[in-house]
């Protein structure tokens, strides 16, 4: 059977369960899931981002007193073990990640979900200081899909000032070196430089990217206009839980990055800095230079590697039209994937690969939310934990990132024969995790699959007919999702 046009699905979304009818439009099926921010279906209890940065800064205090306070080396791993447990130090994350593919296999707005998980990445938290623990899932959940609804800045603003950016970043220890708080004589023995870190990812990262040409006067000014946002305490020496601003931290006067100069001037003592960052902010992202990055960035990763400049210029249109909102950005992405994507291809990263695997093939990925239960007295189960440590086996750990641009979209980086013989051994394993629904046999679950997610299904034909009649189903597992056709969409 063939279906026009059908990997449009794989490409903008996690592909068409076996419960689902093939679309007569399928434009009109992408743009109806990206109108508004659908609810989450997780039916477990879903904790705040305020609530995960109490418990992280609990548990580390905690483990803090236990290494200062215990020298016995068995008495401290004994009491470091149930410190885990009651914290969920090895719970967290993997809920997190189940949370977050309930989401994208079982949602009828997958495409959303893509989205979503596009920005989470774009705005990636460094794997440090057990943020991934503790506070990404909630980051990529609350902070980022909660600004889907509105404009590039909004959401740049709402990262750049959340948790885990200022403490990934360690913008909380930047100081004015001419602040208020630098130059008093109580705090010299104690008081940090400025921290360029955050400054300079939000120009190279975040917004208008290397090829604005910024030098490092721009960065450093950057990083002055962001300073006195920080994570206080109360004492102004510690790491706090929230992010505030405070006026005597912030570097005083005009600070001029890309020609522009921001001036503090005439705003109260209070204000200076907050509506500095907000404008410098405002100007980032009206940026051609930034409006093309991300145009590309959003080609690249819905439509193929090298994105042509009609892909990327459709985005720019809608974009400039509307102020960057972000609903008239992602439609613009969808009419590009679908005017121009069924002439290229795209390789699919670890994680999308591993979602559209379990949804074209009905499976219940990552499992039960009743497994998912924790009575925080003991480790977590295997159930619990396989979320985490299937994404670790194919090498892809979203709440993870080694370096703050992120996983890479560019297809060559999952090519290597180490990260294809990473997917090739996890998909012996697919119908014992739940990558396909156990109920049905195999080969009926694969065809359906193809029909619903495939130009063409030849290539199961031809494939088929070279394992033989006696194929067992954990072969054709492997040979159906090592495909090419399914390894790329």
């Amino acid at each position: 059977m063939i279906s026009s046009g059908s990997r449009f699905y794989r490409k903008v979304g996690f592909g068409l369960r076996a419960d689902e009818d093939v679309p007569t439009d399928r434009l009109g099926w992408a743009l109806e899931q990206v109108k508004d921010i659908p609810s989450l279906i997780w039916p477990g209890q879903i904790r705040s981002v305020d609530e995960m940065n109490d418990i992280r800064t609990f548990f580390l205090s905690a483990e803090e007193k236990l290494e200062q306070n215990i020298k016995d080396p068995t008495e401290l791993r004994t009491k470091r073990e149930t410190l885990y447990h009651q914290t969920g130090r090895r719970y967290f994350e993997p809920y997190e990640l189940a949370i977050r593919h309930y989401q994208s296999v079982h949602s009828n707005k997958a495409v959303f979900e893509r989205f979503q998980n596009f920005w989470g990445n774009h705005f990636a938290i460094v794997d440090k200081i057990k943020l991934a623990t503790f506070n990404n899932g909630p980051y990529h959940r609350e902070t980022i899909r909660n600004q889907m609804d509105k404009r590039f800045a909004d959401l740049v603003m709402a990262t750049t000032l959340s948790f885990p950016m200022m403490r990934s970043l360690d913008n909380f220890l930047s100081r004015g070196p001419n602040s208020k708080f630098s130059k008093n004589k109580k705090h010299k023995k104690n008081v940090n430089g400025l921290n360029e870190n955050h400054g300079r990812e939000l120009l190279e990262l975040h917004t208008v990217s290397p090829a604005a040409g910024y030098s490092q006067e721009d960065v450093i000014n950057s990083a002055y206009i962001l300073t006195g946002w920080g994570l206080w305490d109360g004492t102004k020496e510690k790491e706090g839980k929230k992010v505030t601003f405070m006026s005597d931290m912030h570097e005083p006067g005009t600070h001029k990055v890309l020609a522009k100069s921001y001036k503090s001037k005439g705003w109260s003592e209070k204000e200076k800095g907050e509506n500095q960052l907000a404008e410098f902010v405002e100007d980032l992202c009206a940026n051609p230079i930034c409006i093309d990055f991300i145009s590309t960035k959003l080609c690249r990763h819905f439509i193929c590697d090298e994105p042509t400049k009609q892909m990327i210029d459709h985005i720019k249109v809608a974009w400039k039209a509307s102020d960057g909102a972000l609903p008239a950005i992602h439609i613009a992405v969808l009419e590009a994937a679908d005017r121009y994507g069924d002439a290229h291809h795209k390789f699919q990263s670890p994680e999308v690969w591993l979602l559209q695997s379990a949804r074209m093939l009905g499976g219940n990925w990552p499992g039960s939310p009743d497994n998912f239960e924790y009575d925080f007295k003991q480790n977590p189960t295997n159930n619990m934990r396989q979320p985490a440590w299937v994404l670790e086996e194919i090498g892809h750990s979203p709440f993870r990132a080694k370096q703050p641009n992120g996983f890479p979209d560019h297809g060559q980086a999952w090519l290597s024969p180490e990260y294809l013989v990473r997917r090739l051994t996890l998909s012996q394993s697919a119908r014992r995790i739940g990558l396909i629904d156990k109920t049905r046999p195999v080969a009926g679950m694969i065809k359906e699959a193809i029909a619903r997610n495939f130009e063409d299904g030849t290539f199961w034909d031809e494939l088929t007919a070279k394992l033989g009649s006696q194929v067992d189903d954990k072969s054709l597992c492997v040979a159906f999702l090592c495909s090419k056709e399914v390894l790329q969409s």
